[in-house]
């Protein structure tokens, strides 16, 4: 459409002068064309070529086209600056200028040749100083060769070159050495940015930004630091590049006044663009409190940046926080993280380390440690302990121990933890003694472990009735099944069973399937591995869940092994468990809740039940229950608390067989439930709160622990010497014992 097209007119063959309104072009006459305004610059290099008669082959790469471009500086008034036309934006930037200043009927542009030896005001180099060709007015005194700031270069990847305008503005100012004010277009890259780089306004300037930021898979935040001025910063606080712009008041552009750069951080993933942010912003916190809680981080994120994260993304994001942090000099300060926690929550600590000929520095060999929080609420758990060794990930090679309690909700109580750089029968020692001193004094508690000889030779000190040693039926199991995996389900249910005649019919099979293994049992006391012969001590439990056990120790893992940043993730994940929990507890005591899951679960199987039981009275306070469907009975004692199925005193609450006596003698079988599984000993479990712990700077020394460098590997022993098969088989006996 004709109100669409542009009037261009077009002067070569002469030299840019600058005059009381800024640019012009001092030659022969010019020559105009109509063209659309969204006509592309190949486009419009041809026709110019056509019109102006220059060799397209030969001179195209030589040829630089510039604007006049106006600059409001009054009421209908304007500076022309010149704009070099170096890509489609540019020109579109030049081609706008009658729609958006109804005065200027005519867009103004020159063409430029560099000839051999002379640079024109388009050339390009990777030079900062540029020579651009402009003689002196004899009416005004502007002089002819200046020296500006461009710059540009002659080929930028996917733009040509970057669009800029040279502002000649007098001999004062070009002579000044100061950068001089450049009009940019939107298209540029970061190497581009520089101070004395124009923008018509702030909204240009900011997409310039954010177009770099794109390009460059960075990403920065503005900040308006007062009228007309802006301050960009990159998002990791520890990249130094920002940018600062203003408008200026003598050409009326946004200006950049400061510039550093480029950026100093990598690249960001764009679908690690969020996580990488968060982990950036609160390292920069957690750098200074890095034992700050979960939900301390939570409501900091919000007034600090403005929205909310969920629980899980602020620990994502202080894991890699701590990882980034404390990673690399982990043993140095773990003693002094430990000296903090324990001037600020009670930590039992107690180390392991091989003194270098310097008494000052030492090997790390280990440090045991146990929160009081644990202690106290230990006292409301079940009296049961289960232990467990774990292999971390790393160059060091170390390992964690733990100890947990059960609480009355059937959730494990994380208890004392260990890092050591090995497992022996010493570190066990060391491991199971620094619990009965430091921990608990509790008498007749069970201690279910692994059956690994390391641990069988050291249980001397967990003697009954003071404490009572049992085997985690799947560890135990496995050891079995290294000469007899074929009766592998046999033994689990031999296991398992609370019922004396199905725990011998197991052990018959086995005997009958091979009588060597059943010697093999034979030579362990079965109180050890058969719950039917446990005698109520393990409440149930028959196995270690190492997924549950170990939950509470994940950021070890995901620390990579960084024991500092380790054990401040532990520190956050025992504090949030105890918080969690005790409100919970508090609130279902509110509510009028009594027991916890597991008795409820089991009233209601009760109550829902479809079968039909008969009871019948036997001497000595007995009861038999009959169902007749299935034609089982069972004898239930109340008095004792026994039923023949084995469920009673394993667990401590009634079986169905109890219940179903309790309701025919209408009487109330919640006298029957211990009260470890109630809510009020959940409340107490938990009751314990962690203090804050200071800051980073406020640490203290720790004193008696020299300084501790990592753990001193031994070699791997040497290969085995190749025997003949015959040898081999005299030379390696058949062992029934493993490391676990």
């Amino acid at each position: 459409m004709a109100e669409l097209e542009v009037s261009v007119y077009c002067y070569w063959n002469g030299c840019i002068k600058y005059g009381r309104e800024g640019v012009y072009y001092e030659g022969p006459a010019p020559k105009k064309i109509i063209v659309n305004p969204k006509i592309a610059l190949n486009r419009l290099l041809d026709e110019m070529y056509v019109l102006t008669g220059v060799d397209v082959d030969k001179q195209r790469s030589k040829v630089k086209i510039f604007g006049r471009y106006p600059s409001v500086v009054g009421q209908s008034k304007f500076q022309y600056l010149l704009l070099p036309v170096v890509n489609n934006s540019s020109l579109e930037t030049m081609l706008e200028v009658p729609s958006k200043h109804p005065s200027v009927k005519i867009v103004e542009l020159y063409l430029e040749v560099k000839s051999e030896g002379v640079t024109g005001p388009a050339a390009c180099s990777s030079k900062r100083q540029k020579t651009v060709k402009v003689e002196r007015d004899s009416s005004t005194g502007n002089i002819g060769d200046a020296a500006v700031d461009a710059d540009m270069t002659d080929n930028v990847s996917g733009s040509n070159a970057v669009a800029q305008v040279v502002n000649l503005a007098g001999d004062k100012e070009l002579n000044s050495g100061v950068p001089k004010p450049c009009l940019s277009s939107l298209w540029l890259d970061d190497h581009d940015l520089r101070v004395g780089l124009c923008f018509k306004d702030a909204d240009e300037l900011k997409k310039a930004v954010d177009w770099c930021s794109i390009k460059g898979m960075q990403k920065c935040v503005v900040r308006e630091t007062g009228t007309d001025e802006c301050m960009f910063e990159c998002i990791k606080w520890r990249c130094k590049w920002s940018l600062g712009a203003a408008k200026m008041e003598k050409h009326g552009l946004f200006e950049i006044i400061k510039y550093n750069g480029p950026h100093t951080c990598s690249p960001i993933e764009p679908e690690n663009s969020n996580s990488e942010f968060e982990a950036d912003e609160i390292e920069r916190l957690v750098r200074r409190h890095p034992t700050l809680s979960f939900s301390e981080l939570k409501k900091w994120w919000k007034a600090n940046i403005g929205y909310e994260l969920q629980t899980w993304e602020v620990r994502a994001a202080k894991e890699e926080a701590i990882k980034r942090a404390f990673g690399d000099q982990s043993f140095e300060d773990l003693p002094k993280l430990m000296t903090a926690l324990c001037s600020s929550n009670g930590l039992l600590v107690d180390w392991k380390y091989d003194l270098f000929p310097n008494p000052k520095f030492a090997s790390f060999c280990g440090v045991f440690w146990a929160f009081p929080q644990s202690v106290q609420g230990f006292q409301h758990c079940r009296p049961l302990i289960l232990v467990d060794t774990k292999e971390l990930k790393g160059k060091h090679q170390l390992k964690l121990m733990i100890a947990s309690g059960v609480d009355a909700a059937d959730y494990y109580f994380p208890l004392a933890f260990a890092v050591t750089k090995e497992v022996s029968s010493d570190t066990w020692r060391w491991f199971l003694t620094n619990i009965k001193e430091k921990v608990t004094q509790r008498k007749g508690l069970c201690l279910i472990s692994s059956p690994h000889p390391d641990i069988l030779s050291v249980r001397s000190q967990w003697k009954e009735p003071w404490a009572y040693h049992r085997f985690c039926l799947k560890q135990f199991s496995s050891q079995f099944c290294r000469d007899f995996s074929e009766l592998e389900s046999l033994l689990e249910q031999a296991g398992e069973t609370g019922q004396k005649e199905e725990f011998e019919t197991h052990m018959e099979r086995i005997k009958k399937e091979n009588p060597e293994a059943r010697r093999w049992l034979d030579q362990i006391p079965p109180n050890q591995w058969a719950l039917v012969h446990d005698g109520g001590r393990r409440y149930g439990y028959m196995d270690i869940d190492t997924t549950s056990l170990f939950a509470v120790c994940r950021g070890f893992e995901l620390a990579d092994h960084a024991v500092t940043g380790s054990v401040m993730l532990l520190f956050d994940e025992l504090r949030n468990r105890f918080d969690d929990l005790s409100h919970f507890s508090r609130g279902s005591l509110n509510s009028g809740h009594v027991y916890t899951k597991p008795v409820t679960d089991k009233l209601e199987e009760f109550r829902t039940a479809t079968v039909t039981y008969i009871v019948m009275p036997l001497d000595n306070n007995a009861f038999k229950v009959a169902e007749p469907a299935q034609n089982d009975e069972w004898i239930v004692q109340l008095s004792e608390c026994t039923c023949t199925c084995g469920e009673f005193q394993s667990y401590k609450f009634p079986c169905l067989h109890a219940l179903a006596v309790c309701k025919q003698l209408k009487i109330n079988p919640l006298q029957y439930v211990d009260n470890c599984y109630t809510f009020e000993r959940s409340y107490k479990t938990y009751a314990a709160t962690f203090s804050p712990v200071p800051e980073l700077a406020a640490w203290p020394e720790a004193s008696g622990v020299p300084r501790l460098f990592p753990p001193v590997i031994p070699p791997p022993p040497p290969p085995p010497s190749k025997v003949s098969g015959k040898s081999q088989s005299k030379a390696t006996p058949k062992t029934n014992n493993k490391k676990s």
